[in-house]
């Protein structure tokens, strides 16, 4: 891949697929209707990113759809938010807020990518790119908009996933994931063809180092 005006921006540190949605009903006691069930993902060696979603071939050569893929026969969801991405600086700052059990991609995102600090839509720059560390394959990622964190996975966070939390404090904790915190949902550019990523894999943006820029 040509780097050009690339600049690097971190390593894939996780990769991982929901062949599921993450909110289900509340089978238990607790006067939530649903719940947010974090051992519904599957992570994995590799995902295959097109521009119909996501998709992944297990250990034992099953192909799985990520719930978020065109042909996935329960996609509730928008045709904008087949890729989700979160970055490990997020979750630092969620476990000091929360505690640790927000470990790495609890919140159900596709890809982690490792960034020593946290990420905000414009820190993006609108796309990002991340290089097959095998065949120097890239994939553009265009940046759709920020994931908007839902009462079920804020009550996962406060650790009462079946209970019921006060409005005020519900507000606090969406604020506290929402800009890009909780995730960003990107798609793939149309130029683009299928691409595999994996752990390891190099993440680079556009543009020089707001850091280190000289005008």
């Amino acid at each position: 891949m040509d780097v050009g005006e690339m600049r690097p921006f971190g390593v894939v540190s996780l990769v991982q697929v929901q062949p599921d949605g993450l909110i289900i009903d509340n089978p238990g006691p607790g006067p939530a209707k649903h719940f947010y069930d974090a051992d519904r993902r599957v992570e994995v060696d590799s995902l295959q990113i097109s521009n119909r979603g996501i998709e992944a071939t297990l250990d034992g050569g099953e192909r799985v759809l990520d719930i978020h893929h065109l042909d996935h026969p329960g996609k509730q969801y928008d045709d904008d938010d087949l890729v989700c991405i979160g970055f490990s600086a997020h979750y630092d700052a969620m476990r000091r807020e929360f505690g640790d059990h927000m470990v790495d991609g609890i919140a159900g995102e596709n890809i982690i990518i490792e960034h020593p600090a946290e990420v905000w839509p414009e820190d993006l720059r609108g796309s990002l790119t991340i290089e097959n560390q095998d065949t120097g394959e890239a994939a553009l990622l265009n940046l759709v908009s920020f994931a908007e964190p839902c009462t079920e996975f804020s009550r996962f966070c406060l650790q009462r996933p079946h209970g019921h939390v006060p409005g005020p404090h519900l507000g606090e904790v969406l604020k506290f994931l929402g800009g890009g915190r909780r995730g960003f949902l990107l798609l793939i550019d149309p130029g683009h063809g299928p691409v595999t990523v994996r752990r390891g894999d190099r993440v680079f943006v556009n543009g020089p180092n707001p850091l280190t820029a000289t005008v």
